[in-house]
C-alpha cells in the first residue's frame, strides 16, 4: 500500500488515498476526492481528530465502509517509521511522482518535485545527530530529519537570541576611556582603581527580510519560512516580506504561538508562492510602498533569494542602490552558495554584489545560525 510521504504534495496524498479507498471496495467518484482536498486545504488537516472524521464522513456510507476506512486510514497515514512495508506492493513501482504546485509546498506536508532524493538519509544519535542535521543541505532532509530539526531549531534560535543580548550588552557598556581614567586616578596617587567607560548610544537596531519564495526556491522556502517565524519569536524588532512576482508582509502571519497555524496562514494569503522571480520589480515596489515606515538608519536588510531574477537587470540594480542607501547593512544569503564550484554568475546575483555588505549561503541551518555574527554588529 502507498503511504502519504511517496508524494510531493498534500493534494497528491489525498488523491492517492481517494485511489486506495477505491481499491479497498469503498465506493468514491471524483467528486468526492474534490472534496476532499477541499476539505483538508481548509485547514481541517491541522486537528488529527477532525482530518480523520472529516474524512470519514466524505468516504463512509455503511458500518462496513467505516472498518475499512480506519484499517486503510491508520496505514496509509501512520507515521513513515511504524510503517508495514509490503514488498509485492512496492515491487517495480517508481519512486517518483508528478508534482504539482499548490498551498502544500509552504505547508511542506509534501516534497520538492525538484528534489531527486528518493532514499531517507540515514540518522544517527547524540551530539553527531545534531551537527548532521545543521550541517544537512535542506533540499536533502528526509521527513523524519525535518521533524528532528523543527525541535532543535526552536532551541538553537533561543541560544543564539541570548548570546546576541549578552555581547550586545557588553558593548553597550562602552570603552575605556584612558585620559578620563587617569585623570580620575590621579589623587589615589595613579593607581588605575576606577576605570572611566566612554558613553554608548542603545540603538535599537531593526531587522528586515525579504524571502524568495519563487518556485525555484521551493526546495528551501519552506525552511526559510519556519526559521523566520522562530526567530519573530525571539526578535521583536522584525520585519518579514515575501516576493517573487509580487510582494507580501507577512510579519503579523507569523505572530502566532503555533507553528502550523502560522504556516496555514501564509499559504492562504501568498497566492504568488511557487510562481517566476521579479526580484527587481518587487525591491522597487518595497522601497515605494514601506521603506519610509520600515527602514531607518538602524536597520539591517536580509535578502534571501538564490539570485534567479527574470526581470530587467537595471531595475534591479537601482532597487538594490536605495535599499542599500536606506540600510545600515544589506545582507544577502543565497541557498546555491552552499553548493561545491558555485559562482555567482547569474544576472540577478552579479548586478546586487556590488551593493552587498555581505554576501553568504543559507543551504543548511549552521549558515543560518552564521547570521549570529551579523546580528552583533548590527
Amino acid at each position: 500500500m502507498d503511504h502519504y510521504s511517496d508524494y510531493y504534495s498534500f493534494s497528491e496524498a489525498l488523491v492517492g488515498f481517494s485511489q486506495q479507498a477505491r481499491r479497498h471496495g469503498i465506493r468514491t467518484g471524483i467528486q468526492c476526492t474534490k472534496e476532499t482536498v477541499v476539505t483538508a486545504l481548509e485547514g481541517l488537516w491541522l486537528d488529527k481528530d477532525q482530518f480523520s472524521y472529516a474524512l470519514s464522513s466524505l468516504f463512509c456510507e455503511s458500518e462496513e465502509d467505516k472498518d475499512i476506512f480506519i484499517k486503510i486510514y491508520n496505514r496509509y497515514w501512520r507515521q513513515r517509521g511504524t510503517r508495514i512495508n509490503d514488498k509485492r506492493e512496492n515491487k517495480n513501482k517508481s519512486v517518483l511522482k508528478k508534482h504539482s504546485v499548490n498551498s502544500a509546498v509552504i505547508l511542506g506536508v509534501g516534497k520538492s518535485g525538484h528534489s531527486e532524493d528518493t532514499v531517507e538519509s540515514k540518522t544517527t544519535t547524540g551530539s553527531n545527530s545534531k551537527e548532521t542535521l545543521k550541517q544537512t543541505d535542506f533540499s536533502k532532509l528526509s521527513m523524519i530529519q525535518a521533524k528532528e530539526l523543527d525541535k532543535l531549531s526552536e532551541k538553537l534560535v533561543s541560544e543564539m537570541s541570548l548570546r546576541i543580548k549578552r555581547r550586545r550588552r557588553k558593548m553597550l557598556h562602552g570603552q575605556i576611556d584612558i585620559g578620563q581614567s587617569i585623570r580620575k586616578n590621579l589623587q589615589r596617587g595613579g593607581a588605575m582603581i576606577d576605570l572611566i567607560r566612554t558613553k554608548q548610544k542603545k540603538d535599537k537596531y531593526r531587522l528586515l527580510i525579504l524571502l524568495d519564495v519563487s518556485g525555484s526556491m521551493d526546495k528551501y522556502s519552506f525552511y526559510l519560512i519556519k526559521f523566520l517565524w522562530t526567530l519573530k519569536h525571539h526578535f521583536k524588532q522584525i520585519e518579514a516580506f515575501t516576493f517573487s512576482t509580487s510582494l507580501l508582509r507577512i510579519t503579523d502571519l507569523l505572530q502566532d504561538k503555533y507553528l502550523t497555524r502560522s504556516l496555514h496562514q501564509i499559504s492562504q494569503s501568498a497566492k504568488h508562492w511557487s510562481s517566476g522571480t521579479k526580484i527587481g520589480e518587487c525591491l522597487k515596489d518595497f522601497n515605494e510602498l514601506y521603506a519610509k515606515r520600515y527602514l531607518n538608519g538602524n536597520t539591517l536588510t536580509l535578502i534571501l533569494s538564490d539570485g534567479l531574477d527574470t526581470g530587467e537587470p537595471e531595475i534591479l540594480e537601482e532597487a538594490i542602490h536605495k535599499l542599500k542607501l536606506r540600510s545600515k547593512k544589506l545582507v544577502w544569503l543565497n541557498p546555491l552558495k552552499g553548493m561545491e564550484g558555485y559562482e555567482p554568475i547569474q544576472i540577478g546575483m552579479k548586478t546586487a554584489l556590488p551593493s552587498l555588505n555581505h554576501f553568504g549561503s543559507a543551504h543548511n541551518f549552521d549558515s543560518l545560525l552564521e547570521l549570529e555574527n551579523i546580528l552583533i554588529h548590527a
